[in-house]
């Protein structure tokens, strides 16, 4: 009798360790990818969660213009396609996205193009941001083009002309101290981001290409950062941002949203 009422809660103990495991959220340190052509016709990549390479990733492509923080067109997919150049790198080549696009569709020459791993609520960047021109047909991408094409999304309309120096001037980075990378979101003023809440913490207005929300046990209200060539002010702060966290303010919820979750270098500005 003994044995098996050991027996049976050894087996309940079992049972709850896997439904754990299992309903454990992915993190984004395990999902990879990032878009590996943007032509006059189709968009193609790749992403895969390296610790269930069975997880079919699901796949938003946002298409931008430069100003525009909200994305002109959506494009959604799943990552099941196979890519023999995607099997010999990884040795696991079911992972390949492919979406259609009528650039012709579209207003405007110029565009950048994001990915986005989908899971649940969280969006998970992939790679970097490509720029493509319509007229040129051509497309291109890089460490530099990345900072800027985030900063061109980031923007809720055309830059003042303060917000122009400033951006001007945080392009160059040397004189600069970098205090290390952080995980950068974004949030507005809206119910679901902060409650309706109309102030920031330090009471000024919330401002886009201006105001961010950081640990303040680490970055003071005031101190003025540079990241991917904007220089923004710590005026808010959250229960959520703590440690090398910080909240990106935009005027729209959508492409608050659509910033995710990405790695970026973080400069502090005298």
């Amino acid at each position: 009798m003994k044995k098996l009422f050991f027996s049976g809660w050894k087996s309940l103990i079992l049972s709850l360790a896997a439904s754990a495991v299992l309903s454990f959220p992915v993190s984004a340190a395990s999902i990879h990818g990032e878009i590996t052509n943007v032509g006059s016709q189709t968009i193609t990549g790749w992403a895969w969660n390296k610790e269930d390479t069975n997880d079919v990733q699901t796949v938003e492509v946002h298409i931008l213009q430069a100003g525009n923080p909200e994305p002109v067109k959506y494009l959604k997919t799943e990552a099941d396609d196979f890519s023999q150049e995607l099997e010999d790198e990884i040795r696991d080549g079911w992972h390949k996205f492919s979406v259609s696009i009528d650039w012709s569709q579209l207003e405007g020459n110029d565009f950048k193009v994001r990915a986005y791993a989908v899971k649940g609520d969280k969006y998970y960047t992939l790679g970097e941001t490509i720029s493509y021109s319509k007229g040129s047909g051509s497309s291109a991408s890089s460490a530099k083009s990345t900072a800027a094409s985030s900063n061109a999304s980031a923007q809720d309309t055309a830059p003042s002309s303060t917000q122009a120096q400033s951006t001007a001037a945080a392009s160059d980075t040397s004189g600069l101290t970098s205090l290390g990378i952080f995980t950068t979101s974004g949030y507005c003023g809206c119910q679901q981001c902060s409650k309706g809440q109309g102030l920031t913490y330090s009471g000024a207005v919330p401002q886009p290409n201006h105001t961010i929300s950081a640990d303040l046990t680490l970055l003071p209200l005031g101190t003025r950062v540079q990241i991917g060539g904007v220089v923004y002010t710590v005026e808010d702060t959250g229960s959520g941002i703590k440690g090398n966290s910080i909240d990106i303010y935009y005027t729209d919820h959508n492409a608050a949203h659509a910033h995710g979750l990405q790695q970026q270098e973080v400069f502090l500005v005298q």
